[in-house]
């Protein structure tokens, strides 16, 4: 089940802007480099992973999910031998249907991004980290060296499980001196394996904004204002772990209309979740306190969404369900624990009530166009199609995806959204972009994050009525019949 449920349509939607990201750097069909390995923080195991399958396969979009569907797939494996080893194995049956079934797990086991591959590697390692709370062995810190390296490669919220892991390393209590000394003695060389991308990690981010008395100055840029952070945010991760991204509002209208009014017309099914998920997360804590597990548990859970929100707060990171990823794990066998405790009768009957909403979720992720990714490959194709030599593709927060999915002659060159709120700057640009040319195209997709007003698009109507408009699912494009605009932009003459 679950090879067909992520094998389904695997190809068949558009990639988005961060799978292009991906594209970019496993460098397909290019000469892969040491220097390119070190510079790649955002999970260089990965890509290195997809470069050699690219190789064989090429970089069609159906080429470039298959490693996480597969990975997928070994995920559920995983999921039900950690079941197994932490909490009994009465547990590993129903932990191993809830992770096959999960639209959370099957939404990543579609993409051709790193998260699914960092949970499987997050999953055997901690796998092991149990192991070595029963027995240290030096095959056992050998194995897990390897795997929390993997893992660290595939993604750095690995380290949000340090924590729960060295709570298994310590065992229980009594000679516990030998064993710390051998766990600082695995984060040391992990520390050193680690090292070579330490400059990449120190520049890429701006670390004083984590200082709790850091103060953002008029020259620090902002994320997305002056916190990433939204009340919401966890509710919505629990939401995202429990039903995917595909039960509630489409991702699309939370990010332009994020406020309760927009969470009104789908409150049956969001109800009926919460209900089902609610309890079983009630119960699966209950089952978990009653194997002497809960606390573990919290370092799972809690400990990944408090830093997570801190970051997020701070404005150091956007604040996203995937970046808790390698906590989905254990919430999936917690949810199998209370599966599991449950009478034959009560299993089927909330076993039927999970896969009934997992259904709608997945009914929605696989045909509702309303949650489907940005129809990039669309919108290219027309370009591709009508474009003509002479003309320019101004790329509106689609530089990336444009990159992948138009690869003809006419120059492709890149708009940053972030100059709409200044009406000035907006102008300037756009007219530095269309200088020259005969006539343009201009793409332009997930305005929510950068312009949720639509300025700049109003801005494109006003000042060139005459164009052509075209929309695709989440993206839109203009064709300008000669870049000469009908009068300065309105919002600069006013």
């Amino acid at each position: 089940m679950a090879a067909a449920l992520r094998l389904f349509r695997l190809g068949h939607p558009s990639l988005w802007v961060d799978e292009s990201f991906t594209w970019a750097s496993a460098e397909i069909g290019q000469r892969w480099t040491t220097a390119h390995f070190l510079e790649d923080v955002h999970g260089p195991l990965y890509s290195l992973l997809l470069h050699a399958w690219g190789g064989v396969a090429g970089d069609s979009e159906w080429a470039l999910r298959l490693p996480s569907a597969l990975l997928g797939v070994a995920l559920v494996a995983a999921i039900a031998a950690l079941a197994r080893r932490w909490l009994g194995p009465e547990t590993e049956a129903p932990s191993a249907w809830l992770a096959a079934g999960s639209p959370f797990l099957v939404w990543y086991g579609q993409e051709a991004r790193n998260y699914t591959l960092v949970m499987l590697c997050a999953t055997l390692a901690s796998i092991v980290a149990i192991e070595m709370g029963r027995r240290v062995s030096a095959r056992g810190v050998a194995g897990y060296l390897v795997l929390a390296w993997a893992a660290l490669l595939s993604n750095l919220s690995f380290v949000l499980l340090a924590p729960l892991h060295l709570r298994w390393w310590l065992g229980p209590p009594g000679g516990r001196a030998r064993r710390l000394a051998v766990a600082a003695g695995v984060g040391a060389v992990l520390l050193v394996l680690a090292s070579p991308w330490v400059p990449q990690i120190r520049s890429i981010w701006d670390w004083q904004r984590l200082g709790p008395t850091h103060e953002a100055t008029s020259e620090e840029a902002p994320l997305r204002g002056a916190t990433t952070f939204h009340a919401a945010a966890l509710p919505f991760a629990a939401a995202s772990f429990a039903v995917g991204y595909t039960l509630g509002p489409p991702l699309r209208e939370l990010r332009a209309h994020a406020s309760l009014a927009s969470l009104r017309p789908y409150a049956a099914p969001l109800g009926a979740a919460a209900l089902v998920f609610g309890t079983l997360t009630v119960l699966g804590l209950r089952a978990l306190h009653r194997r002497g597990r809960l606390g573990e548990a919290m370092l799972w859970l809690l400990v990944p969404a408090l830093v997570v929100s801190y970051f997020a707060f701070r404005n150091f990171k956007v604040f996203h369900p995937r970046y808790l990823a390698v906590a989905m794990p254990g919430f999936v066998v917690l949810l199998g624990a209370a599966l599991a405790d449950l009478s034959p009768r009560r299993r089927i009957a909330v076993g039927l009530a999970v896969a009934l909403l997992w259904g709608l979720s997945l009914r929605h992720h696989y045909f509702d166009p309303r949650y489907a990714k940005e129809d990039m490959r669309g919108a290219a194709a027309l370009v591709a199609s009508r474009a003509v030599p002479g003309e320019r593709i101004v790329a509106a927060n689609t530089t990336p995806l444009l990159f992948y999915y138009y690869r003809g002659p006419v120059p492709v060159v890149p708009y940053w959204l972030g100059w709409a709120h200044d009406p000035a700057l907006r102008a300037r640009h756009l007219d530095e972009a269309l200088a020259g040319a005969s006539g343009a195209w201009v793409v332009l997709s997930r305005a929510e994050d950068l312009d949720p007003t639509g300025l700049f698009a109003r801005d494109l109507d006003q000042r060139f009525p005459g164009a052509e408009r075209f929309q695709f699912n989440g993206v839109q494009v203009w064709h300008l019949r000669g870049t000469a605009p009908a009068g300065p932009s309105p919002s600069v003459r006013s």
